[in-house]
C-alpha cells in the first residue's frame, strides 16, 4: 500500500515546512538591521550629496536646472516579500538573505532615445556605501562592496542583508504625495514606502545602478506580482512546494547557482497546466508532481516569466545544467519511491531524508497507508473484463479499508 507522507511535511512543530521557518530572534536580528540601515541613510544622504558636488555627482549631460535629489525612500523584496524565506540547510556557506530595495527620487533627462536619471549611478553606491561604513563598523558588521547589483551588509556568518538601488523619477513622487495626502496619509514622513505608493511608480522608468553597466530598467514588482497572482489564482500550495523545492536544493548543493526562482518558476509551470489534478491536501503528492516536470523543465531554456527575452538560467554552464538535471531525476525517483513504491514507513522516511537532509521528521507516526492512492491505482489497472458485479464488490471492500484508516486520522491532514 502507498505512503501518505503529507503530515511529515505540514505538521506542528516537526513537519519539514516548519523546520524550515526562521526562529524569531532570527527574524527579528534581520528586521532590525534593515530598519537601521533605512535610519542611517535616510538622516544621511542630503549632507553626503552635497559634500561629493555636483562633478562627481550628476551626469555631465545633465541640465543644470534638473539637478536635484530627494531622501529615498525602502521597500522590501526577495524572499522576505514572497513570504518564500527558509533556513539554510548548511551554515556556512549559506546564509539567510533579507533583500531591501532602495528608491531614490532624481530628475531625469533625455540621454539618447531614452530618459536617464541625472545621477551617476557610480556616485549612488559611492554615497551608500559612504554612509553606511561607520554604521557597519559601529555594529561590527561587514560592508561587502563587490556585489554587481547590490550593497550587501553581513550580519554575521548567518545572515545578510542586500540593498538594490533603484532610481524613479521625482514627478511621480510628487503625484504620490498628492495621492497620499488626499488619503490622510503622510508619506514623507515614512522610510518605508506604502503599498499603494510603490504601485503607481512608473513601470518603464524604474531604473537599477548596476557597478559595470550604469543604469539598467528593472522593475521588481514583475516578478513579485507574477509568484502572487499564481498563489492567489492556484492557492498556498504554490508557495510551500516553492519551499520545499528551495530546501531540497539547499541541501543537496551547499554552494550552487540553481537560482531559487527558477524552482518557483517549475512550480508555477505545473500548477499552471495541472492544478486541477493536484489535491491541495496533499503537499507530499504535489511535491511529486512537480519532480516529475522537474528534470525536462531544467534541461531546456527557462524564460523569464515577466521580461521578454530574459532568461532565469542566465549564465549556467553546461556542466552544471546537467548536474541540476540529474539531481531532479533522482528527486522525482525518490519521491515516487517513498510516496508509491513501497509500503515500509521506515524506507519512505529514508527516501525522503536522502532528498532533504535531517529536518524531515523522523517520527514514523506521520507516515501513514495511502488507501486512497491504491484505490486509485487498482481502478486504472482493473481488466475491462471485470463483471459489473465484481467491481461493485472490490469497490465496497476498498470504501471499507478507507474507512477504517479514516478513523485513525486518515489519508487527509490539514
Amino acid at each position: 500500500m502507498p505512503v501518505n507522507a503529507h503530515r511529515a511535511f505540514v505538521s506542528r512543530p516537526s513537519g519539514y515546512k516548519f523546520a524550515l521557518n526562521l526562529s524569531e530572534e532570527q527574524e527579528q536580528t534581520l528586521r532590525n538591521a534593515r530598519d537601521d540601515i533605512r535610519s542611517e541613510i535616510s538622516s544621511q544622504f542630503g549632507s553626503f550629496a552635497k559634500a561629493l558636488g555636483d562633478q562627481a555627482l550628476f551626469e555631465d549631460q545633465a541640465p543644470v536646472l534638473v539637478r536635484s535629489y530627494q531622501t529615498p525612500k525602502f521597500k522590501m523584496q526577495g524572499s522576505f516579500s514572497y513570504h518564500t524565506c527558509n533556513q539554510p540547510a548548511h551554515v556556512p556557506p549559506q546564509e539567510i538573505d533579507l533583500d531591501d530595495g532602495l528608491f531614490m527620487p532624481v530628475s531625469y533627462f533625455q540621454k539618447g532615445g531614452d530618459r536617464s536619471p541625472v545621477i551617476q549611478s557610480a556616485a549612488y553606491f559611492f554615497i551608500i556605501e559612504r554612509i553606511l561604513a561607520p554604521l557597519c563598523d559601529k555594529k561590527g558588521w561587514q560592508l561587502v562592496t563587490d556585489k554587481p547589483s547590490c550593497i550587501r551588509v553581513k550580519i554575521d556568518n548567518t545572515m545578510h542583508t542586500d540593498l538594490a538601488l533603484y532610481s524613479v523619477p521625482d514627478t511621480d513622487f510628487q503625484r504620490i504625495v498628492k495621492d497620499a495626502q488626499s488619503r490622510g496619509v503622510d508619506f514623507t514622513a515614512e522610510l518605508m514606502m506604502e503599498d499603494t505608493a510603490y504601485r503607481m511608480l512608473s513601470h518603464d522608468e524604474m531604473m537599477l545602478a548596476h557597478r559595470n553597466e550604469g543604469w539598467m530598467k528593472s522593475d521588481p514588482r514583475k516578478l513579485e506580482d507574477w509568484f502572487v497572482d499564481a498563489v492567489k489564482q492556484y492557492g498556498e500550495q504554490v508557495r510551500t512546494v516553492s519551499r520545499y523545492l528551495k530546501g531540497w536544493k539547499d541541501f543537496q548543493w551547499p554552494e550552487g547557482r540553481l537560482a531559487s526562482i527558477a524552482l518557483m518558476a517549475a512550480v508555477v509551470s505545473v500548477f499552471e497546466k495541472a492544478s486541477a489534478a493536484i489535491a491541495s491536501d496533499r503537499d507530499d503528492l504535489a511535491l511529486l508532481r512537480v519532480a516529475e516536470d522537474l528534470p525536462d523543465f531544467l534541461a531546456n531554456g527557462i524564460p523569464n516569466p515577466v521580461v521578454e527575452g530574459a532568461r532565469l538560467d542566465q549564465g549556467w554552464s553546461p556542466e552544471e545544467r546537467r548536474d541540476f538535471v540529474a539531481k531532479a531525476r533522482v528527486l522525482a525517483e525518490r519521491l515516487k519511491d517513498a510516496l508509491t513504491q513501497t509500503s515500509d514507513r521506515a524506507a519512505a522516511f529514508e527516501a525522503l531524508q536522502n532528498q532533504f537532509g535531517g529536518r524531515i521528521p523522523d517520527d514514523l507516526t506521520l507516515y501513514v497507508p495511502d488507501a486512497g492512492l491504491e484505490t486509485k491505482a487498482s481502478k486504472l489497472a482493473a481488466p475491462a473484463a471485470l463483471t459489473l458485479g465484481i467491481v461493485e464488490k472490490v469497490d465496497a471492500e476498498q470504501s471499507n479499508d478507507l474507512a477504517a484508516v479514516n478513523k485513525q486520522g486518515g489519508g487527509r491532514y490539514g
